[in-house]
């Protein structure tokens, strides 16, 4: 029996911002911005099938740069869409224009491509199309969609809109027709946060040349395939990463067999892949089954790869490049059973250098910051919503370092210049447990801090390594702190795990669920979930009255919370 999908409650809302858009506003180009593991190939998929049903529409041809992409691309579709006859044009496989989709690739395509006739197709899809900027994708979208005489709907899809030479996507796709954060993901359960360390070392980065926007593959490989970093690559791994599934990625390809043979040499099962594998379906199918610790690879792994399993993401490549370093953290971010989060070990320039990118680059934080083991997004989120009067008092928390810095620079201040502290909440004050305390005074400690906070808790239960705290209510009577978590440990001077009942569908983030479920274009300008209450209130611009009507069934079906939503009418 073919496995049918159900769409997630964003990935309705992004099918039905490009049908829309296209039907009702006439909109001939569009761009999906959606993090990896977004499923940007279901969103795909049910465009198509929305499309095909206005009569007379034709063919549809969707363009990828990789081989795999294109195979899991051909079974997404052809489990969802049965009826429809599929060809793909890669290599030997060869198609002649007259099945309903055509998957092919922009290598074999651009010159093939006088063999199809582009009248007939009235959908041209761009797989991670940051890379349509090329003159091989630019070749087949003149021909299939900028040249023909009626016009063909040209949708992108891609994760990281802008390239590392400061051009966009949006040059070629015109518009974001819908757009969720990684962040928003998360809340919803649908990728894992990350438990993020960096491995500061002297790599000396800045000898090292450029080319295309990031480091020079054979520099930068004879840099990191130095026994000294793989040695400390490898024991990074060993302290946070051991235990979990483990990709490595690695800057050339002598550097994957080197690291592969150091993981192996200490009894671990390791393997190496890069593009000149033989049988690397078959080694991915021994890492799928758990008989390989760690994959080290260059240059395969990146993109098209999907195994939700994965646990630790190990970046033995440094890159300059927001697209190859998102694509990489985006190989563990999926979720799991029993998966809580992505380790991710990231080898970090001592020198700070300022091309480098990382995930707190990628976060909005500066290089200089030290997450110490947290999700860098949950960072970045806590630090908007502070809000100060004195302009002496917010470039000192611009320059702080760490959340630790920040929240001391906090608690010092004096509270008339302080609106708001981290998440946007008034200022939590204690004092930081320097010392492990005694059970006692560590309970005595989160009973005070929680009251403070007003959180709901049920019980407190205390170890000499972890404190548990169990809630009232399901729903996250605090979410508005994301860093609760944070606070309870510096207080306690131990790990701290959260217990809620279990409710019907309720979300961690009610307010995620809601963003999630509107176009680009709309806001929520106010969002409440009164105490004790299963329901929330909202207010959202740009919204007409039938798609209020259809997010307050939508949203009630998904939570199980009842919606009061108020709209303010845009007039365009």
């Amino acid at each position: 029996m073919l496995k049918r999908f159900k769409l997630r409650p964003y990935q309705k809302a992004a099918v039905t911002a490009v049908v829309s858009r296209y039907r009702k506003l006439g909109v001939r180009r569009m761009l999906l911005h959606l993090p990896t593991g977004a499923g940007k190939t279901v969103i795909a998929t049910f465009i198509i099938k929305e499309l095909l049903a206005s009569s007379g529409f034709g063919r549809i041809l969707f363009v990828a740069h990789r081989q795999e992409i294109l195979d899991q691309t051909a079974r997404t579709i052809k489990q969802q869409l049965p009826r429809l006859t599929i060809q793909i044009e890669q290599g030997d496989r060869r198609g002649d224009g007259t099945a309903h989709i055509t998957i092919a690739s922009v290598q074999s395509l651009v010159g093939r491509k006088e063999r199809y006739d582009p009248s007939r197709y009235s959908l041209v899809i761009c797989d991670e199309c940051h890379r349509a900027l090329a003159p091989s994708w630019g070749e087949v979208i003149e021909y299939f969609h900028t040249r023909v005489s009626r016009e063909t709907l040209l949708l992108g899809m891609t994760a990281t809109p802008r390239r590392t030479d400061g051009r966009s996507a949006l040059d070629v796709f015109g518009e974001v027709a819908f757009h969720i954060s990684r962040a928003e993901l998360e809340d919803l359960g649908y990728l894992v946060p990350m438990r993020y360390f960096m491995i500061r070392s002297d790599l000396n980065l800045g000898g090292v040349k450029m080319t295309g926007g990031d480091f020079q593959v054979g520099a930068l490989s004879r840099v990191m395939d130095q026994p000294a970093l793989r040695a400390l690559a490898v024991q990074a791994w060993l302290e946070k990463g051991r235990g979990k599934k483990t990709i490595a990625f690695c800057a050339g390809v002598d550097h994957a067999l080197h690291l592969a043979e150091d993981f192996t040499e200490l009894g671990l099962r390791a393997e190496k892949i890069d593009g000149k594998t033989r049988d690397r379906e078959t080694l991915l199918d021994r890492f799928a089954r758990g008989e390989i610790d760690v994959i080290t690879n260059y240059g395969v792994l990146t993109e098209g790869f999907d195994d939700p399993a994965v646990e630790c993401i190990l970046m033995a490549r440094p890159t300059t490049s927001p697209l190859v370093y998102t694509q990489c953290l985006g190989r563990g971010l999926r979720p799991w059973p029993d998966k809580r989060a992505c380790v991710v070990i990231d080898m970090v320039d001592r020198n700070t250098h300022q091309l480098q990118y990382g995930a707190t680059q990628m976060a909005g934080l500066s290089h200089s910051w030290h997450s110490k083991g947290r999700d860098p997004f949950r960072e970045a989120r806590s630090l908007a919503g502070i809000k100060v009067t004195s302009p002496a008092a917010f470039l000192k928390i611009k320059k702080a370092t760490s959340l630790e810095e920040v929240q001391s620079i906090l608690m010092n201040l004096p509270p008339e210049i302080v609106v708001a502290g981290l998440d946007g909440e008034p200022v939590l004050r204690y004092e930081a447990a320097l010392e492990t305390p005694s059970v006692e005074a560590a309970t005595k400690n989160a009973r005070e801090f929680l009251m403070q906070v007003r959180a709901r808790f049920k019980k407190i239960e205390c170890t000499e390594d972890e404190l548990t705290v169990k809630f009232k209510h399901p729903e996250l009577d605090n979410e508005r702190y994301s860093h609760l978590q944070w606070h309870l440990e510096r207080v306690t001077g131990r790990d701290v795990v959260f217990v809620r009942p279990e409710r019907r569908r309720h979300p961690s983030s009610p307010r995620a669920l809601l963003r999630s479920m509107l176009p680009t274009t709309a806001q929520i300008l106010k969002f409440e979930i009164p105490s004790g209450e299963a329901s929330v209130s909202a207010v959202i611009s740009g919204l007409m009255p039938e798609e209020m009507e259809d997010v307050v069934t939508e949203f009630q079906a998904e939570s199980g919370l009842s919606l009061n939503l108020k709209g303010q009418l845009s007039l365009f």
